[in-house]
């Protein structure tokens, strides 16, 4: 586990120490402040755990992070904070028809996802699912590349890679302007067929077809690392702690790990595939 640790510094030493804290997270360009929301996938490589986060950036400085836990909880109220009346804080993400069966959120970059919501009408409401007839302003929610994924080295000296998985439009957006957003004018409504509670008609049995996407989707991704003697190595490392770890975490490493030994065109174009054992 060691000689793992020691690999992934060298490995990541320029990225590690590029910026003092997790506003890196927030920097899509130097030359551009960032304003918005980002949901990313953090793993923590001493523990082999990794949990989703809601951030919240400013001028491309984190100022919020809201710890999901094992999964991002669609059609359900996200609250930065503890105070009730703080209603403005309080945030509801949906996604399209395309997307609403699909259990891990990998995707095609600036692919339009869904929606995050928010506004008078999530006042004092329960933590419960919204029906579709509540009126709130909403936001595209775009799929961020995960290829330009990043370590950290904490305080505690633990490895944490940071996923980008879903991002708002901000001011650094070439394909958006906030006029854009405004999506109760008739030639703008984006997200005319996004319904916040999720409740889209499926003619098949989507449980079958989730299931074949997933057999093929990971047996295309472990048909690559097993063909590399030092990745194998890596992920072999990673799994003699004896741990039970989650489907999850073991998807998203071996991602990392082809992130870091292949070309950008040629991984985006394996997301390419990926995403298409799963679209609807």
């Amino acid at each position: 586990m060691l000689r793992t640790l020691l690999l992934l510094l060298v490995l990541s030493f320029p990225l590690a120490f590029s910026l003092p804290d997790q506003s890196q997270s927030c920097v899509t360009n130097m030359n551009i402040p960032f304003t918005g929301y980002k949901i990313e996938y953090q793993l923590n490589l001493q523990r082999f755990e990794g949990s989703y986060h809601l951030l919240y950036c400013n001028d491309n400085k984190l100022l919020y992070d809201v710890n999901l836990n094992n999964s991002i909880p669609w059609t359900l109220p996200i609250n930065f904070s503890s105070l009730s009346s703080e209603n403005s804080n309080t945030l509801v993400l949906a996604r399209r028809k395309s997307f609403a069966l699909r259990s891990i959120p990998i995707f095609m970059p600036n692919t339009l996802i869904g929606s995050l919501y928010y506004g008078e009408g999530l006042d004092n409401i329960q933590f419960k699912p919204l029906n579709n007839t509540s009126t709130l302003q909403s936001i595209p929610l775009l799929a961020s590349n995960i290829f330009r994924n990043w370590v950290e080295l904490n305080y505690k000296l633990n490895f944490i890679y940071h996923v980008p998985i879903l991002t708002t439009p901000g001011v650094d957006s070439k394909r958006f302007n906030f006029g854009f957003f405004e999506s109760n004018k008739i030639e703008n409504n984006w997200n005319k067929y996004i319904s916040i509670q999720e409740e889209y008609n499926y003619n098949y049995d989507s449980r079958v077809f989730i299931r074949h996407a997933i057999d093929n989707a990971l047996g295309h991704v472990s048909l690559m690392i097993n063909g590399s003697k030092l990745l194998r190595w890596k992920f072999n490392q990673i799994n003699l702690s004896g741990k039970e770890t989650a489907i999850a975490d073991k998807i998203w490493w071996k991602f990392i790990l082809l992130s870091r030994v292949m070309k950008e065109d040629v991984f985006s174009n394996m997301i390419r595939k990926f995403d298409s054992f799963f679209r609807y």
